[in-house]
């Protein structure tokens, strides 16, 4: 068998234990030979029992190191065993007892050791291969144990003979042939499966004893059974040596810590016919040999149920596996390829274009505008608009490889890119396909896509690398003016997806307590400059380079949004209830509320819990929220808004202006501010435009009974500008960055 050490290069040293008994069995062995040749009795039979003593003793010393392995070789090591009681007997009965019921338990005995060894080559694969693996294995090994069995009694019949025995021994010598048969099979079984680039190594002397041992065994019972005296001294020499060989192959295995892999049955369209194949044209060869008269009408028969049990078996093994690669590699929603199934195809193309010297285009696609389906008309109908458009993407020619990366996510292959204009041209056919209204029923849909494009092998020889960039593309493009466009990768994107990589890895296993702090940007009253609020961002400890906006998006792909969004409410409103035990004036805090978090009901109960742990009036707890988050969500969204202000909590829509102006979300989500987007800020003292609309802008949030405040203030002219305009407070860099907790405390809190 195998051992599970992992360190394969390496040569153990022997232990003492090993060298006593490998240097005793060898002795023993070598008497062994010299007794036999000299044709002493008493000695060959005093000899052989030690001999394979030793053998099997070789062999357990070396369990307590073959790992998951220990149990087929002990089973090898107690067939050995059994041939050495035998041996013991035989001893024992031909010189002192000489008793014929002795005899015949001698000869039972004998038959053990194939079992035994049969046994442990069916539980060595029953550990190597799982499931159906293990199932087709016993499948194949049966389906060709009958066939081979079935040509053995026919050789046996045409030696004669046969008929001299009796129903019962009939019987037995069959049982005992039809196993033999079996072992024999799964023994070639595992030279054909075991795969290992330098060969079976030790492995393969334990092969050959096995195999050589039971080829032995077979007529030497066979005579014995019709009454001739099979026995030969120096066959039981080759016996030993069998024995010995299936040690030396786990003693082997053990020094040089070999393991071994097994191959996989394939379950594809191709190995479906070549069994389709041989079974018909074994029931046909079948069916000539019977009427020929070589074949018995029962052997048919025989051969007839094994051929359409190892048919109808692999049949539904093979479709067992080809429902789970379905589910594998394929989005059941739309019909396309999945996530999972990603990097498989993107291999096979590679190695497709690296073998014909072509190129090929990766396109990272988002939906637009999808997301309101889902909210106004049901996810049922939003799953109808996916599927529609994953049979626009399954209808394309065959050089097109589309996936389902996400919920509104796709990506697509586009093999052989011959020139520029070819990227171009199919950019323009993905958008024209996401372009074209989805109808369903009586409701029309007009969506859109943004596209990333990133070329092979011309922008990255890595796939992974290589669907970043795309991705990276996609981003750039969606988060610009033209949603419905599409831009190829440059290398302007390169330091953007290399900051994604690097922070996908520092927050991967992040613990925000340890990973991460709390910085504190100061809000003013537009009034009287009096610090009135204090705005909160998470930053990695270490590198505070890295900005929320950064941030937070990559928090949510790897999974730890959760845990971040409650250590920041945990860490700012104790800190702000420090603070404002401190002072006679109270400071609100202000939290950035992400889609994740808003539509999350126990964030929600936990935000309002630890306020009230805490002692804090939520009316000092403002929630930022940005339009984009309900344009999301819109429905799911006004609820979680509605339910927050009504525990009390002021909630901000932030960046308004910057982007579609939805005052229908002031009215219907209880927002008590706005703050406005430092784009506009930014303008206030150079652009009149500008400047007019954050004027109208603010008029009407003062007839809403709605504050507003300017975010992103840079320099003293913008603020001179936006005090004229009559905002309520005032917030940006012009003021002061964010801070940690001791630096924001020294600025803005400690007396001067």
């Amino acid at each position: 068998m195998e051992s599970d050490i992992p360190e394969k290069n390496n040569i153990s040293k022997m232990r003492r234990s090993d060298v006593i008994v490998v240097a005793l069995l060898l002795t023993s062995y070598v008497l062994f030979c010299a007794f036999t040749f000299l044709n002493n009795e008493a000695l060959i039979l005093l000899c052989s029992p030690i001999t394979c003593f030793l053998t099997g003793l070789l062999i357990l010393l070396c369990l307590g190191r073959m790992g998951d392995f220990k149990t087929p070789s002990l089973l090898l090591a107690l067939g050995i065993f059994m041939y050495c009681l035998a041996d013991v007997l035989t001893l024992v009965n031909t010189l002192f007892v000489h008793e014929e019921f002795i005899d015949d338990l001698i000869t039972i005995i004998f038959l053990l050791p194939n079992y035994f060894f049969g046994v442990s080559v069916a539980v060595y694969f029953f550990k190597k291969l799982k499931g159906r693996q293990f199932y087709q294995f016993l499948i194949n090994s049966f389906i060709l144990t009958v066939i081979g069995f079935i040509g053995f009694v026919k050789l046996l019949q045409h030696l004669g003979s046969f008929n001299t025995l009796e129903d019962f021994e009939l019987i037995r010598i069959y049982l005992y042939f039809f196993i033999n048969f079996y072992i024999i099979i799964m023994v070639v079984h595992m030279i054909y499966m075991i795969a290992s680039e330098s060969g079976l190594k030790g492995t393969n002397t334990m092969i050959i004893g096995i195999i050589v041992y039971i080829l032995m065994d077979i007529p030497y019972t066979w005579q014995q059974a019709i009454g001739n005296d099979p026995e030969n001294i120096y066959q039981n020499l080759i016996y030993m040596l069998c024995m010995m060989l299936m040690a030396h192959g786990i003693f082997h295995q053990i020094r040089h810590h070999h393991s071994f892999t097994l191959k996989a049955y394939t379950y594809t369209e191709k190995a479906v016919k070549r069994t389709t194949i041989t079974v018909v044209a074994g029931i046909a060869l079948s069916i000539v040999l019977m009427a020929t008269g070589f074949l018995s009408q029962n052997e048919f028969l025989y051969l007839l149920i094994a051929f359409l049990a190892y048919w109808i078996m692999t049949s539904t093994l093979h479709n067992g596996a080809l429902n789970e690669q379905l589910l594998k590699q394929q989005d059941l929603l739309t019909g396309l390829y999945n996530r999972r199934y990603l990097s498989t195809v993107m291999d096979r193309t590679v190695q497709h274009s690296r073998d014909n010297g072509e190129r090929f285009a990766v396109f990272c696609i988002d939906l637009n505008s999808f997301k309101p389906i889902n909210d106004t008309y049901g996810h049922e109908m939003g799953d109808q608009v996916l599927k529609e458009f994953g049979k626009r993407m399954l209808d394309l020619p065959s050089d097109y490889i589309s996936f389902r990366t996400g919920g509104d996510e796709f990506m697509m292959v586009k093999k052989d890119i011959n020139k520029d204009s070819d990227i171009n041209d199919t950019a323009l056919k993905i958008q024209k396909l996401f372009n074209t209204p989805v109808k369903i029923e009586s409701y029309v849909f007009h969506l859109s896509g943004s596209t990333g494009v990133a070329v092979f092998p011309d922008d990255s020889e890595d796939t992974d690398v290589l669907i970043r960039y795309a991705d990276a593309a996609m981003y750039s493009i969606k988060h610009s003016n033209q949603k419905d466009g599409y831009r190829t990768f440059d290398r302007s994107l390169v330091e953007h997806v290399e900051q994604h990589k690097y922070l996908e890895s520092k927050l991967k296993d992040a613990d925000p307590a340890k990973d991460f702090a709390l910085y504190y940007q100061p809000r003013f009253s537009a009034e009287n400059t009096e610090l009135i609020g204090v705005e909160v961002f998470p930053r990695l400890k270490g590198d505070d380079s890295y900005t929320a906006a950064q941030i937070l998006p990559i928090a949510k792909e790897t999974g730890i949004m959760n845990r971040l969004s409650r250590w920041i409410a945990e860490t700012a409103l104790r800190q702000l209830g420090k603070w404002n035990e401190e002072r006679d004036t109270e400071l609100f805090i202000s939290i950035n509320l992400s889609p994740l978090q808003l539509l999350d009901q126990d964030f929600v109960e936990y935000l309002k819990s630890l306020a009230r742990e805490l002692s804090i009036e939520t009316r000092l707890i403002h929630l930022d929220v940005g339009n984009d988050v309900i344009m999301g969500n819109s429905g799911t969204a006004k609820e979680a808004l509605q339910r927050l202000s009504g525990y009390g909590f002021s909630l901000a829509l932030n960046d308004f202006g910057g982007d579609d102006i939805n005052l229908q979300h002031i009215l219907d989500c209880g927002f008590s501010s706005i703050s406005l987007s430092p784009a506009l800020i930014h303008r206030a003292d150079s652009d009149p435009d500008a400047g007019t609309l954050i004027h109208a802008v603010i008029t009407l949030t003062e007839s809403l009974k709605v504050s507003a405040s300017a975010v992103g203030i840079e320099t003293e002219a913008q603020e001179k500008k936006i005090k004229e305009m009559g905002v309520s407070s005032l917030q940006g860099f012009y003021y002061g960055r964010p801070q940690d907790c001791e630096a924001f405390e020294k600025s803005f809190l400690l007396p001067t």
